[in-house]
Formats: C-alpha cells, sequence, structure tokens
C-alpha cells in the first residue's frame, strides 16, 4: 500500500506519478495519490480519507477492541474529527490521509510509528510518502547527512533513527507527528505523550497480562489462517500456542528458515530448527522448512530486494531472510491467512537483555541472569544511583566493565541532568550498551563526527527524555524511544516490508498498545532487575500457567553455533566463506562509500585499510571484521545519486 502526498501552491516539482499510482484528491495546494489497494471513502462533505495499512479495530473505552472494517460508515467515523484522533482511535499498523475540506490535508501514523512517512522540502512543495523512492532525492543529486550514516554504522540497527534518512532535508515524521497542509504550507505538531508511571503487579496483573496476549493475537488472527514465522524461542512458540488456543491447530501453521552462509560451518542454526520441530508436533500444526542456503546463492536474490531496501534506508543481509519465509507463504497460502512474528518482545520485556548472550557460560540459568543484571544496569535503580554520582561503585556494573580490559570510557557528568542523558546515549547510541562506553571505541569516526553525531542525536531524540523520565516512568520513556531506534531499525522494520512486497498481512502481536501499556508500568521486580523472576516473568508465568505449552522444551542452547561456541561468526562466514564474498568484495572495490562518507565525520583511509585487506584475502577479526561488514553492506544496497 503506497501513498504520497504533495503540498503546496503553483506548479509542483517534476513528479509524475509513478506507476500504480493514482490522483485520488486534487485540491488548491495539494495533491493526493494512492495505490489502488488503498481502501479510501469519499465522505458526503467531499473529504476523502485514505487507510494504508491494517487497522486491526478500535480501541473501545472499556479497553478492549471492537473489530475493524474498512465500510464507509466506519471510515466516514473515523474522519469525524481528524487524524490525529482517528490515529489514537485505532489499534494495528497504518498510515491515514484526510482531504479536505477546501485546501486542508492531514497526514499520520499509527501510535507507534510502524508505517514510515518521508518528507522533503521541494521546489516550494512539501512532498509526503511512504518511501523515498516516491521522493525527489530519488531522482535529483543528494547531498548525505552524516549523522544518519554514523548511526547506520556505528550503532546496531543498519539504518538511520526514527526521524533521519541518508539525505539531508529528507526527512521522517516522528513518533505521534501530524503532517498538516493548508494554504499551500505544511506543518507538523505532536501527538501529546504521557509515561505511564510503574504500578505494584502481584497475581491479578498475571492474569491481566494473559488476557491482553490473548487478545492481540484474537485480533491479529484470522479465520482463513495463522501463519507463525517460528524461531523456537520464546516469543514465537508462545505465539503459535497462543494462536492454537484460539483459532485450533487446523488454523495455525508455522515456518523457519535453516541457514547455511558456508560449506565449513555448516547449517547453524540445527539446534533453533529441531526445536521448532519439535514444537510443531507438539501442537500438531503443519511446520514448513525453508532453506536458507546462502552457501551456493544469494546475490541475484539480494539485487531482486534491494530497490525495497535503498528506498527505506536498510542495510543488512536479515531483509533477504524475512522476503524468503515471505515468498515461500505467498506460494503456499490458500489466501487471507494472517502471518505472525515475535518480534520485539525482547526490548519490550527486558529492554533487549533476554538472548543469553550478556555473559557466555555453560550455564543456561547463570546466562539468564547475566542478561538480568544487564537489564539492571538500564534500570531505574541504578539510574537513581547513577545519577546521584554512585553507579561506578556498583558492584554488578563493575563486572561488566571489568570485563571489557582497555575500552574506552566517558568521564561521568559532573550534574544528575547530564548523567541521565549518558545513561540514555549510552543505551540508545552506542553499539555496547554499558553505561559510559564512549564513542571512541567506534575506530571509524574522527572526533568531529563523534562529537556531532552526539550532538545531532541528543538533541532531537533524548533531550526530552532526559528532563522528564522519573523512576517511576523509567520504563515508559526507554519504550518509548525504542520506537524511534531498534523497533523501527533492519532486524524490525523488514519484517513487514518483505511480507507487503508479497501481499501478506504481518502482525506484531506484541506491538500491542495494551501491552505496550502494562510493560511499560511493569515494575523492575517483575524479571527485570536483580530479583529471581526470569527474564519475560508475566510471559513465562502465562505459558507454564494459563495455556497448554511443552514448557520441557525450551531447554539447551538457545539457537545459534555462538550459542554453543562464542568464536563462532556469522559476519566471518558471510564475508569470506559464502556465495556473497565476491559479490561484497565487488561492491567495495568501487569504493563508493567515499563520495557518500565525509572525510571530517569518518576516518576514510582506515576503512580504506580495512578495504584492502579484505580484498587482499586478509581475514578480519573483532572490531574491524564488524567495521568492514557495516561498509560491506552500504555499499552493497547503495544511495541514491549512484549507480
Amino acid at each position: 500500500m503506497t501513498i504520497r502526498v504533495i503540498i503546496g501552491q503553483g506548479p509542483a516539482p517534476s513528479l509524475p506519478t509513478p506507476a500504480g499510482l493514482e490522483a485520488i484528491h486534487r485540491a488548491p495546494g495539494f495533491v493526493v495519490e494512492a495505490s489502488a489497494d488503498v481502501p479510501r471513502v469519499t465522505l458526503a462533505d467531499g473529504r476523502v480519507l485514505l487507510v494504508a495499512g491494517h487497522p486491526v479495530g478500535w480501541r473501545a473505552e472499556t479497553g478492549g477492541l471492537k473489530p475493524f472494517s474498512p465500510g464507509r460508515a466506519e471510515l466516514a467515523g473515523l474522519a469525524a474529527s481528524g487524524v490525529a484522533a482517528a490515529a489514537d482511535a485505532l489499534e494495528g499498523r497504518f498510515a491515514l490521509v484526510l482531504a479536505g475540506p477546501g485546501d486542508r490535508v492531514e497526514v499520520a501514523a499509527d501510535e507507534f510509528g510502524q508505517i514510515d512517512l518521508y518528507t522533503q522540502q521541494a521546489g516550494g512543495h512539501t512532498v509526503v510518502a511512504t518511501d523515498l523512492s516516491l521522493l525527489p532525492v530519488s531522482k535529483d543529486g543528494a547531498k548525505f547527512d552524516q549523522a544518519a550514516l554514523v548511526h547506520a554504522l556505528a550503532v546496531f540497527s543498519w539504518r538511520p533513527p526514527k526521524q533521519h534518512t541518508f539525505y539531508q532535508g529528507v526527512k521522517r515524521l516522528a513518533v505521534g507527528d501530524v503532517l498538516t497542509g493548508a494554504g499551500g504550507k505544511a506543518t507538523i505538531t505532536q501527538r501529546p505523550f504521557t509515561p505511564a508511571p510503574a504500578g505494584e503487579y502481584g497475581p491479578r496483573e498475571l492474569d491481566q497480562y494473559s488476557d491482553l496476549f490473548l487478545e492481540a493475537l484474537e485480533a491479529r488472527g484470522s479465520r482463513h489462517g495463522n501463519v507463525v514465522y517460528l524461531s523456537s524461542g520464546w516469543d514465537s512458540t508462545a505465539t503459535l500456542a497462543g494462536l492454537v488456543r484460539i483459532f485450533g491447530a487446523r488454523g495455525v501453521r508455522a515456518v523457519i528458515g535453516r541457514m547455511q552462509y558456508s560449506k565449513r560451518a555448516g547449517v547453524i542454526n540445527q539446534v533453533e530448527v529441531d526445536r521448532a520441530t519439535a514444537v510443531a508436533a507438539y501442537f500438531k500444526v503443519p511446520l514448513d522448512i525453508v532453506e536458507f542456503d546462502y552457501w551456493r546463492s544469494g546475490p541475484e536474490d539480494f539485487d531482486a530486494i534491494k530497490p525495497t531496501l535503498r528506498a527505506h534506508n536498510i542495510c543488512g543481509l536479515g531483509a533477504l531472510n524475512h522476503w524468503r519465509l515471505a515468498k515461500h507463504v505467498a506460494r503456499t497460502t490458500p489466501g487471507q491467512e494472517a502471518v505472525f512474528a515475535g518480534e520485539i518482545s525482547d526490548g519490550a520485556h527486558n529492554l533487549g537483555f533476554s538472548q543469553y548472550l550478556s555473559i557466555f557460560h555453560s550455564s543456561l540459568e547463570f546466562r539468564e541472569y547475566s542478561d538480568k543484571m544487564a537489564g539492571y544496569l538500564y534500570g531505574p535503580s541504578f539510574a537513581k544511583h547513577f545519577a546521584e554520582g554512585r553507579g561506578q561503585d556498583d558492584l554488578i556494573y563493575q563486572i561488566f566493565r571489568n570485563r571489557t580490559g582497555s575500552s574506552a570510557y566517558d568521564a561521568i557528568a559532573p550534574d544528575a541532568a547530564g548523567r541521565t542523558r549518558q545513561m540514555l546515549s549510552s543505551f540508545f547510541l552506542r553499539g555496547n550498551r554499558l553505561p559510559l562506553w564512549s564513542l571512541k571505541n567506534t575506530r571509524f569516526l574522527t572526533d568531529h563526527g563523534r562529537a556531532g553525531y552526539s550532538a545531532e542525536m541528543e538533541k532531537v531524540y533524548l533531550a526530552a527524555a532526559a528532563e522528564q523520565i522519573t523512576p517511576e516512568t523509567h520504563y515508559a520513556w526507554y519504550l518509548r524511544l525504542y520506537n524511534s531506534f531498534h523497533w523501527q531499525g533492519s532486524t524490525v522494520a523488514t519484517i513487514a516490508l518483505t511480507a507487503g512486497l508479497e501481499g501478506l498481512r504481518m502482525e506484531l502481536p506484541f506491538w500491542d498498545s495494551r501491552l505496550m501499556s502494562f510493560l511499560s508500568s511493569m515494575p523492575e521486580s517483575w524479571g527485570r532487575g536483580l530479583d529471581l523472576h526470569p527474564t519475560k516473568y508475566p510471559l513465562k508465568w502465562m505459558l507454564k500457567n494459563k495455556i497448554d505449552y511443552p514448557y520441557h522444551l525450551q531447554v539447551g542452547p538457545h539457537s545459534y553455533l555462538y550459542d554453543v561456541n562464542p568464536k563462532f561468526s556469522l559476519a566471518a562466514e558471510t564475508m569470506y566463506a559464502s556465495a556473497f564474498a565476491p559479490y561484497l568484495a565487488k561492491a567495495l572495490k568501487a569504493r563508493t562509500y567515499r563520495d557518500v562518507l565525509s572525510s571530517e565525520w569518518f576516518d576514510v583511509p582506515y576503512f580504506d585499510g580495512v578495504v584492502d585487506r579484505y580484498l587482499a584475502g586478509t581475514e578480519a577479526e573483532g572490531g574491524e571484521l564488524n567495521d568492514l561488514t557495516l561498509l560491506c553492506w552500504l555499499s552493497a544496497v547503495g544511495v541514491y545519486g549512484q549507480a
């Protein structure tokens, strides 16, 4: 589903309507274009409402959801109060455009900004679209936003943060933004955000969580069938279990990828495939195994998906995995199935610290508790100690910091407000999540680049949180900011994007407003701190006490070879032993990154040296391998203005 709005007086910039789009509404000061699959309705007063994406229900005053269908009566009611109120009234992944009355047009996305809305000023006009290929930047020469490039390369997301793109003068609407065109001029306002305070949770809330999770699944499910991207972890298997409870085993199926990146490593996720097979057998649902064979093939599919990645500033190989799953589901679906993934659960429940990766050890129980220790360092208790200047003496902090050897750390700020800003920066703006972790550890940045990146991102994303966050609203702010960082990054965004390419309806049930409200208020003592509850405490409690679930199968290594061999590197297998090795070498040999990365911000000679060694056949390790991988995928996807 595609939308473009051009706002301005006089002749519009040279933007012919692309194939697949049609002009839906023209008025003095704007034109609205959309693809044929975007539901729309013309109201009695001449206004036109468009709904791109998939609302799953109306938010009822009782806290539940009422079913939503894009009929005339419902869409007319939706338009009554404008798009801001409409966006707040709906649940799901969507973008809204309300054209009229007169020269007025409004544009907004859902509460979490799950659909991106890109904006650019050109020739006195403002262009708003659902991907970059519809903006002037895709046709004209481009200047590059260096802070956005730093984030894509330095922080685990392989994409700029929410409001940024790789291009100067091209932005994305922030979470909660409403863009209004009137009189040929565009303005942006922000829907208010009120952080929910932490609550006193007990047995009643455990039952409440279970009800909310099952209601989120039911609202998003389909009586025509439901498909789960099954990874064998807690989140996807909980989704499978919940769907079976609601729709029965006959209404559910699953799909998983078997990953082989090189001959020398073989299948890297056999543990995951075996456990998923056992879980599917327990529930008596079919499981299809899709081959991710990048030892023999891959670059040709990557070339096919590259235009989509470039249109959304996404770099990385993960999108290809998601696309291969989506293509398989599309080939095998009888139609109208809903497709589910368990993504974002890690961040929502435990700020991302629930992967058994914080400290490698043979004991999975200890590895889970080490995740809790890492999460504690970004919880309200430690944040309070840190703001008071006592955090560096904390034993847990010392354990993690001492494990990093001679790595650089920033000096602690002299004031509490500065320390709060440092905590937020170290979480959202660093490649390693550890308080005071310094950008000096990012080898490819200059001092100017480090300072410029920090100043830009802290001003745009963190300033309000740093001023307003309290111990009571701590998790609410972190989960709010997640929508601008990891949850819009390459590992999440590509799930829905690739499904959309195949005409599928992708659902992420943990991205439910009622679940997010519950988790925003969930206290530290519920598995987020040094308590003895497990990570994802309410989810695991539900699986043990409320629904049928094979708890006995969640034993052993998590998923991949690196869960049992910390020396294994997926990046090394891809870069040196997969079918992508010559493909990536060719992309780097052209050294197009020199035209994109400013030498003021980036140590380009360092990158040149890394590339020289790669092209000479020297196998990189550690930080250099990481830097090489990031540069490879940026070069392989490319940017507008380059061939």
